[in-house]
């Protein structure tokens, strides 16, 4: 908890704001000290004496990419890109959760605490009157056979979410992350992990390594004595985990963050699934861009975009109080692009999105030249997005492009600004049938 000179957060007091009958347990650091004991007496390969050789890697991979739930009036601003109110909600959310987000780039992990509801189901928050962000672990099951041939060491799987949620606007976001495991533990213990390392890249922003996610679950999980944990993220998803670690350090628009960022420009693509199908941004092509995070540019994105679930199916932390307040729901991705080369250039990229159905799909870019006005494309086919960074029907006018896919679904992308966006900083929104 904060003293009386500081931003008050983790109060006893603030937790109705937000969630039901909830108790605090403690501190983070003191649960740290629990979890150390509990690793100690327990006897399947747990403990401290655990060796390398005794490690059996299994793979933590994402769940499911973020889930936006809100209300009317706010899905009303994003669906027809009125760019004054979703800057209004943007500023709303930020005032709610950037002292949150400022305390756990100070104390990391220690920033939350362990809180506990009637049935004794445990997780870890910090919260203020304004907003919560916390780490739950939502189920831990037996691995089945295919989740065992893809991941010959798990004999587990646990699935662990990571929510933000504001309170002006009534904005909430989620995404998730499986864990394979090798023995059965106590479900809060990978919520204090998730937490514990998802602070740390919070703390970097978006100067981060996605390389160093498995690494860190791995590092935080021998630091409560589970040394014979360890985690892998097969590359194939390095990207998927990259947009996942850019919606938690950045939710929809804690600008601040970004301010460190030494790039003449950075574009901020937010891709919207509103229908009721399934999609996936399956490939991409760049010029002169890269994404934070994956260290290298890769032609293959491989991010899958669920079609849309009703509010009331979303699993949220037990006793969360604000429901009813949430009657609108979409999946959608997070891509940042900043340019390689700041020297008088600007960067392009176009992405590739496939339909559930093979070989069907649609396919749009941006362009943000350094010395004319930005331009954007997009077409109801799939596309090799090298040839259509080459010889594309790019336009600068409108700002809001659409096209019609099998008759039945509309699709729009807009761009926020032409040029002279504030920190140079430019958002484009995809939004599939809105």
């Amino acid at each position: 908890m904060s003293d009386n000179n500081t931003f008050r957060h983790n109060h006893p007091d603030d937790l109705p704001c937000h969630f039901g009958s909830l108790r605090v347990v403690g501190p983070a650091d003191q649960e740290e000290i629990k979890y150390r004991r509990l690793s100690e007496r327990n006897v399947d390969h747990l403990s401290s004496g655990a060796t390398p050789a005794q490690q059996k890697p299994t793979q933590v991979v994402p769940h499911k990419q973020p889930i936006l739930a809100t209300n009317k009036e706010v899905k009303a601003a994003y669906q027809t890109n009125n760019w004054a109110k979703i800057k209004q909600i943007e500023g709303s959310a930020q005032r709610d959760l950037q002292p949150l987000y400022d305390i756990i780039k100070r104390d990391g992990k220690n920033a939350f605490s362990k809180v506990q509801d009637p049935t004794g189901k445990e997780f870890y928050m910090v919260w203020s009157s304004a907003g919560c962000i916390w780490s739950n672990t939502e189920s831990m099951t037996e691995a089945n056979d295919a989740q065992k041939s893809a991941d010959p060491n798990t004999k587990y799987q646990a699935i662990a979410q990571f929510g933000t949620y504001s309170k002006g606007f009534s904005i909430l976001g989620i995404h998730s992350y499986n864990f394979g495991l090798t023995t059965m533990i106590v479900q809060s213990v990978i919520a204090y992990i998730l937490a514990s390392v998802l602070s740390s890249f919070i703390a970097e922003g978006l100067g981060f390594l996605v390389a160093n996610f498995a690494i860190r679950l791995t590092m935080a999980a021998a630091a409560l004595g589970f040394e014979a944990f360890s985690f892998m993220l097969p590359a194939a998803l390095i990207a998927s985990v990259a947009t996942c670690i850019c919606f938690a350090i950045v939710f929809i628009g804690l600008m601040v963050l970004w301010n460190f960022l030494n790039r003449k420009y950075t574009i901020r693509c937010s891709v919207y699934n509103w229908s009721d199908d399934d999609w996936e941004l399956s490939n991409h092509a760049c010029v002169n861009a890269i994404n934070p995070g994956t260290g290298s540019m890769s032609d293959q994105l491989g991010i899958k975009i669920p079609k849309m679930i009703k509010a009331n199916e979303i699993i949220y932390p037990p006793g969360f109080n604000s429901i009813e307040a949430l009657d609108s729901t979409c999946f959608y991705a997070i891509l940042i692009y900043e340019n390689l080369n700041t020297f008088m250039q600007g960067c392009d990229f176009v992405i590739q999105a496939s339909w559930n159905h093979v070989g069907d799909g649609f396919t749009f870019g941006v362009s943000v030249p350094r010395f004319s006005d930005n331009k954007q494309i997009i077409i109801n086919h799939p596309v090799n997005p090298h040839a259509l960074l080459n010889d594309g029907p790019w336009t600068s006018y409108p700002q809001t492009l659409g096209i019609g896919f099998h008759g039945n679904t509309r699709i729009t992308t807009t761009i926020d600004a032409l040029n002279g966006a504030n920190d140079n900083l430019y958002n484009v929104n995809v939004h599939i049938n809105a």
